[in-house]
């Protein structure tokens, strides 16, 4: 994992280029089947043979569910900067317990997985056309997301408290002290990705306090973008997931802190959770996807892969 900053400012370079591993090639058998399970592109994400699944019956499916049976390969997009949900190694790979998550469901169909890397945005747009089937890049539940997207369901339990993440603000090492509670950001020049859930905590929690509108929320592309603004001093603070926070600070050498200011997740109980999304109307697939990942919840898999993914990110 990237243990210095100058590492992070490098997967800026990294997050520009699109992995597309779409395989429907052979298992390595004679009969030339779909590669699948330990023989998949993506066999080290995850090594199901151990693991119990749910029984499917696929034999209705329809729209892109049946798509992907009839072409073997199930394609997710993903933006890959948001540790321990998803993030890219030195050395290329692909890591995290959603792309974990997306190799079971994989599994699960008898398909393979492939998985196309790009900015959060971008996520959006690859389900809008067909790029990819279903993307998974640490969504929240957000009104405007369920009224143009199929939601899955929330796929961390509430026991689940170690996978469960709150979501804070860092700012450089000189602010130490400056920033107590949220109604000290008023007037500050906060930078968040755009349509992330970070977006709508800082409107509801901190612009909502600003009487005088003297809050600058300023929307970047891709979190690499708002921590080499907050480096050069063109923000006050960004606002994070606490997990990728902390990753962040670490890797900073001490030029960022976390301020330990949190937003109140109580305001959004109802939703708990992350989701995946899939095309609007694609309600066959979505109904199998979480058919599976009830599964998953009853069986306390996605605890353990965020745990090991923690560990892959060098998260503590």
């Amino acid at each position: 994992m990237k243990n210095t900053i100058k590492k992070i400012f490098a997967s800026i370079l990294m997050l520009t280029l699109a992995i597309s591993l779409v395989s429907c090639g052979s298992s390595g058998n004679d009969d030339g089947g779909v590669k699948t399970g330990n023989n998949s592109t993506y066999a080290y994400l995850l090594d199901t043979s151990k693991l119990k699944k749910p029984e499917l019956d696929l034999s209705n499916a329809s729209g892109v569910l049946k798509d992907i049976l009839d072409s073997g390969v199930f394609t997710i997009a993903t933006s890959p900067d948001y540790p321990a949900a998803e993030f890219i190694t030195e050395d290329g790979k692909v890591l995290g317990s959603e792309m974990m998550l997306a190799k079971y469901i994989a599994d699960c169909l008898g398909v393979d997985l492939a998985i196309e890397t790009m900015e959060f945005s971008g996520t959006f747009a690859a389900v809008d056309t067909g790029k990819a089937d279903m993307a998974f890049s640490g969504y929240g539940w957000k009104a405007d997301r369920a009224e143009v997207y199929e939601l899955t369901i929330g796929y961390q339990g509430e026991d689940d408290e170690d996978s469960t993440s709150d979501h804070t603000l860092i700012t450089i090492a000189e602010n130490e002290g400056k920033y107590n509670s949220l109604a000290d950001f008023v007037g500050a020049h906060i930078y968040a990705q755009a349509a992330s859930l970070q977006e709508m905590y800082v409107e509801d929690q901190i612009l909502s306090l600003d009487t005088q509108s003297t809050t600058n929320l300023e929307l970047v592309s891709t979190l690499d973008q708002a921590i080499l603004g907050l480096q050069a001093g063109k923000c006050d603070a960004v606002a994070l997931d606490e997990d990728t926070a902390k990753q962040y600070v670490a890797s900073s050498n001490g030029k960022f802190i976390l301020t330990g200011v949190l937003f109140d997740m109580s305001l959004y109980d109802e939703y708990a959770g992350n989701v995946a999304l899939a095309k609007k109307g694609e309600k066959s697939l979505i109904n199998t996807v979480n058919e599976i990942l009830q599964f998953v919840i009853d069986n306390n898999y996605y605890y353990d892969w965020y745990s090991t993914a923690k560990e892959q990110a060098g998260i503590e």
